[in-house]
């Protein structure tokens, strides 16, 4: 065989693996970048939750050096934009996100949100509704929820129930599910329904100032005037400063006149 055929093979063949080894190392420092990158956001998204907004900002900032166009990067930063009121850059960094991947469910979450955070209530609705069709998103309750009352901001109560309804067949224990269900029943004469659900939302959640109103004039329509009053003591021993406690002070004595 020619010896020069055999050089040339050979130097083929060593320049075809060089290129191998590069290509392997290329995607090994790709994943790398992605693992770090990834880490940050956990990292940011963590201190965000605590209020360390100056940290969390650090970290995002970190993870978007490593990997630019990671998705969930530009969806933490967007949020964390949008506490600080940089609303045209969190509006900016949303798009990105989902631009990098439209499969992002938090960001349609996320952006859903902001959406109707700024008034652009239908706009949000469909980012919700992509997020709802996601049977892998672990939060399709939660996105229910948000749009039920991304709608009440309309209002529309008839389309923000479907969505309560939605949320609650998901998780039956929802609390701020079961609380607006429970607001929307009493404001629409259905008392008994209302009970239900306020009944509902004392077995899955603490006690708040508004839901023990809300329960005081659910059972005030019932005319069942010792629940009404053990809710009034409730409000008025848990929360004895809070406005809604000032508002059955304010009830009673125009009684009394």
């Amino acid at each position: 065989m020619n010896r020069r055929f055999l050089d040339t093979a050979t130097i083929l063949l060593i320049l075809a693996l060089a290129g191998c080894a590069s290509s392997a190392e290329r995607h090994e420092e790709m994943e790398k970048k992605d693992k770090r990158a990834e880490t940050h956001v956990m990292l940011g998204a963590s201190y965000m939750q605590r209020g360390q907004l100056d940290v969390a900002k650090e970290e995002l900032e970190k993870a978007l050096s490593e990997v630019p166009d990671n998705s969930q990067a530009n969806n933490i930063m967007a949020v964390l934009q949008w506490r600080l009121k940089k609303y045209d850059e969190a509006d900016r960094l949303f798009r990105k996100a989902l631009d990098k991947d439209a499969s992002n469910s938090s960001a349609h979450h996320n952006y859903g949100a902001f959406l109707c955070d700024r008034g652009k209530l239908d706009a949000g609705i469909r980012h919700f509704d992509v997020a709802a069709g996601d049977a892998l998103y672990p939060y399709t309750a939660e996105v229910n929820l948000n749009a039920g009352l991304c709608l009440m901001k309309k209002p529309a109560p008839a389309a923000a129930e479907k969505y309560y309804r939605e949320a609650l067949r998901i998780n039956p224990k929802l609390p701020s599910a079961l609380y607006q269900m429970a607001k929307l029943s009493a404001d629409s004469g259905q008392r008994l329904s209302a009970r239900g659900f306020i009944e509902r939302y004392f077995q899955s959640a603490d006690d708040t100032p508004e839901s023990l109103l809300l329960a005081v004039k659910i059972e005030r329509a019932l005319g069942n005037k010792n629940a009404e009053a053990s809710y009034a003591l409730r409000l008025r021993s848990k929360f004895p400063k809070s406005p809604e406690a000032g508002q059955l002070h304010a009830a009673s004595t125009s009684k009394k006149k």
